[in-house]
């Protein structure tokens, strides 16, 4: 009888602490998809230098400025430079996960670029980003890592035989 008792017990303490596992792995979930929303907020009204140089994590690297050499701010000013009139920068992450203990987290979803073209016409481009977020030392989230990917054109048909 005894025995029983100690086996409903730890299965009620292992369900419990599953669940709330799971519950705070979801509370922060939403706290990195909340912060992609107010990343690319900034970036609409305040620039996408100061956005991106807001979010980032003091090591934060670039796939496209070389992460060998180019990190921290130097890597935001080397990939963003000065903003340029007319040109925007939009996205919403499509996806987000978390870390089991919490430390990491990630986001990837669609962007669009716009601005003037070399005929002075807007110009709009889209892809795929993803977003590599760290827990920092004071309980802040910033970026470690971003990447965008232009969206390719679709091959052609293979020929039927």
């Amino acid at each position: 009888m005894k025995s029983r008792l100690v086996i409903v017990l730890f299965t009620v303490l292992s369900l419990a602490c599953s669940i709330r596992a799971e519950t705070n792995k979801d509370k922060l979930k939403a706290e990195v998809a909340a912060l992609e929303d107010a990343f690319c907020a900034m970036a609409k009204e305040k620039g996408l230098n100061a956005a991106f140089s807001h979010f980032a994590a003091p090591d934060v690297a670039f796939i496209d400025t070389d992460p060998r050499q180019w990190r921290g701010p130097a890597a935001v000013q080397q990939r963003m430079g000065t903003d340029r009139p007319g040109v925007s920068l939009t996205w919403s992450a499509y996806f987000t996960d978390v870390s089991d203990d919490g430390t990491l987290g990630y986001n990837y979803g669609r962007y669009e670029s716009r601005g003037p073209g070399p005929d002075g016409k807007e110009v709009a481009r889209h892809g795929w980003f993803l977003s590599i977020w760290k827990r920092q030392p004071d309980g802040s989230w910033k970026y470690v890592m971003d990447t965008g990917v232009p969206d390719r054109p679709a091959p052609p048909p293979k020929p039927k035989n």
